[in-house]
């Protein structure tokens, strides 16, 4: 993760027997990590992950003990670990408490924090790595901070996320026909399905084609994905690309599709034998947290190269 943006705050206050006051000097603070999530609730793509990071701060000259952190695993998302827990200044673990995958409600602890030094906080960080693996909507994500003799907890502000709409996509690639001589074309056909709840823009696809296989021409596209600034491959090349395709999200109507068919010439050149082609697939989601997705095919379409 290229930085650590603060989306959410919070000076803790608790009220106790006697009155108000901090825990014992703690403060929490919950941050998303990410590349450029910069708004105040970031929107987390549709089965996509997201790292949330938790900060308790001893600011007192007190030591405190016994600090654990607990937070309920937001609606529509699955906690997947425990990216790192770290420590600053005069922080260090005193008990191994840690969740387990898919678990609800997450606790990690324990720590003695002391007394922050000069210029410098105590201080433990805890990232937490979150699946979006419900339907879009918005959810919060609020830490619990304990410690030994407080009778009541610290509580972060809430940090919210946002499950968006994203792609699910996938790619299949088909060839005629499957035995060709030496010489010969064959023509092959990727089609491209997004059956997830948002649109795929800035689709790319490129085709890894065996050596000697070289690209000669695209022969037909269908399906109600939007071409209309798409790039298409040069004649010759080995590794076709198509790019700048819009690719709907699925509706009432169905999943949206893309279907293209190319031909491609095999050289005189090419030994006796079975070749198959690769894949990669790229579409932008617009996301704060992960801005593309991008799957990877091997093994596809094989074809028989006979004699000539």
């Amino acid at each position: 993760m290229a930085g650590v943006v603060s989306v959410g705050l919070a000076l803790g206050s608790i009220v106790t027997g006697c009155g108000s006051t901090r825990l014992g000097g703690l403060e929490v603070a919950t941050v998303v990590v990410s590349t450029g999530a910069t708004a105040s609730t970031p929107a987390v793509p549709q089965g996509t992950d997201v790292d949330v990071e938790i900060t308790i701060s001893n600011v007192s000259q007190n030591s405190i003990s016994g600090v654990t952190v607990r937070v309920a695993v937001p609606a529509g998302f699955t906690y997947l670990g425990t990216v790192t827990t770290a420590v600053n200044g005069n922080s260090e673990r005193s008990a191994d408490i840690a969740p387990t995958t898919k678990d609800a409600t997450l606790t990690w602890g324990a720590w003695t924090m002391g007394p922050r030094g000069s210029g410098s906080k105590s201080q433990v960080l805890i990232t937490a790595e979150l699946a979006a693996t419900g339907a879009p909507a918005t959810a919060q994500v609020s830490p619990e901070v304990f410690a030994t003799g407080f009778v009541n907890t610290l509580s972060g502000t809430p940090l919210s996320l946002t499950i968006s709409p994203a792609p699910s996509l996938n790619l299949q690639l088909r060839v005629s026909p499957a035995a060709v001589a030496a010489g010969e074309r064959v023509t092959y056909q990727v089609v491209v399905t997004n059956t997830g709840s948002g649109e795929a823009p800035n689709t790319s696809v490129g085709i890894t084609l065996p050596d000697e296989f070289d690209y000669a021409s695209s022969s037909g596209t269908s399906g109600n994905a939007s071409l209309g600034g798409a790039s298409f491959p040069t004649v010759g090349t080995e590794v076709p690309v198509w790019s700048g395709i819009d690719v709907p999200g699925a509706g009432s109507a169905g999943p949206g599709i893309l279907s293209m068919s190319f031909t491609v010439e095999v050289l005189p050149t090419v030994p006796h034998g079975i070749y198959t082609c690769s894949a990669s697939l790229v579409a932008s989601t617009g996301s704060q947290t992960q801005d593309f997705i991008q799957h990877n095919y091997t093994a596809l379409a094989p074809v028989q190269v006979t004699g000539a």
